[in-house]
């Protein structure tokens, strides 16, 4: 498969970007993401992406200066530049640094597939299956399984979720991405590629909070993140320090001074978790139960947590559901209307956006 790179300073963009498409239906996965510049040349390094999906407006090197430079280093990379600026002059500069497609934004999903189509004969030929036999003499069995991986996609998108919501679940979620990559050897170039994402995770969540990166081991010391994992031998070490990591990052946060708007937020976020269940519940509601205005909320959660308030009261309305459904013995109609959806089939919707699969479906895996 083809593998991209996210570049884009904005996190829910990002995330519009990896959940929104069916990467793997089209032949692509998405192996990194940068919040600017300097990032994405490291993760360049890194990964190798076939395509980089970039942002124009960024801070310390905008996306101009970044196509030229992955240019200069990776001659067969394909660029295709995302912004919200229309001006001639940056598609000029665009067509200059040998950038080979332009996605005005907003678009949809349908527009970007067409563009992945569009690139498509620009991409380099990838080694065909028989080309692979040498290295599957070679210890890699796991190769030979990639069809039938573990689609973590949704388990990466909730960690980022119950962090950024400051939900207690986050460090379950942690334990069962761990333990779906353990069924490749350690070491394996792929579950490698994935571990080094998860700690991303922390790593970018703990910058957004302005937490330092090394105060997030209690040796302190000069290594690098990625140095610490890779000094690990099984995968019950990786586990294990994998959660610690993720441990000390909520500790971090749980520890830094309380300011207005984050005691706002908690106020707003114990209205939701009162209130969920009512169907009309709406950020205007929620505004009017703490006594704000509505704007200045909004204001506030997009600061505290990147989301919105709907965002958060959707997020609430799963975490239920899925709580009602494994306690079984309970019509869909019915716990659909007790977190507040009086449509089974929108509600059915909304949960396989959340969780990749239908209730019905999710049910039905934790009864094996």
């Amino acid at each position: 498969m083809y593998k991209v790179m996210i570049v884009d300073d904005e996190p829910l963009f990002r995330d519009f970007l990896r959940i929104k498409i069916d990467w793997e239906s089209h032949g692509f996965r998405v192996c990194c993401e940068a919040r600017n510049g300097q990032e994405a040349l490291q993760e360049a390094d890194r990964h190798q992406p076939h395509l980089a999906l970039v942002d124009i407006n960024m801070p310390f090197i905008d996306g101009i200066e970044l196509a030229e430079r992955l240019k200069v280093k990776f001659e067969r990379i394909v660029i295709v530049f995302i912004s919200g600026h229309n001006e001639f002059e940056y598609l000029q500069k665009a067509v200059r640094t040998g950038v080979q497609d332009y996605l005005l934004k907003p678009f949809n999903a349908a527009e970007m597939l067409s563009m992945l189509e569009r690139i498509k004969p620009k991409l380099p030929v990838l080694p065909q299956e028989g080309e692979n036999a040498e290295l599957r003499g070679h210890g890699g069995e796991a190769l030979q399984s990639r069809a039938g991986m573990p689609d973590l996609g949704h388990l990466r998108d909730a960690v980022v979720l119950d962090l950024r919501m400051k939900d207690s679940e986050t460090l379950e979620e942690i334990r069962k991405a761990i333990r779906q990559l353990s069924i490749y050897k350690w070491g394996d170039e792929y579950a490698d590629a994935m571990l080094m994402g998860i700690v991303s995770l922390a790593l970018s969540f703990a910058s957004e909070r302005g937490i330092p990166y090394d105060r997030l081991w209690d040796d302190g010391g000069d290594k690098s993140p990625y140095e610490r994992l890779r000094e690990l031998n099984s995968w019950t070490a990786a586990e294990g320090w994998m959660l610690a990591l993720y441990r000390k990052l909520i500790q971090l946060m749980e520890n830094m001074r309380p300011t207005k708007a984050s005691n706002l937020f908690a106020a707003a976020i114990n209205y939701i978790e009162e209130h969920y269940a009512d169907a009309e519940l709406s950020a205007e509601q929620v505004s009017c139960g703490v006594f704000v205005d509505p704007s200045y909320l909004r204001r506030v959660f997009r600061k505290e947590s990147g989301f919105s308030i709907v965002d958060h009261i959707t997020h609430i309305r799963m975490k239920k559901a899925k709580e009602l459904l494994l306690n079984g013995n309970r019509k869909l109609s019915e716990i659909a209307e007790s977190v507040g959806y009086s449509d089974p089939n929108y509600f059915s919707k909304c949960f396989k956006k959340r969780f990749g699969m239908t209730p019905t479906e999710y049910e039905q895996l934790k009864k094996r």
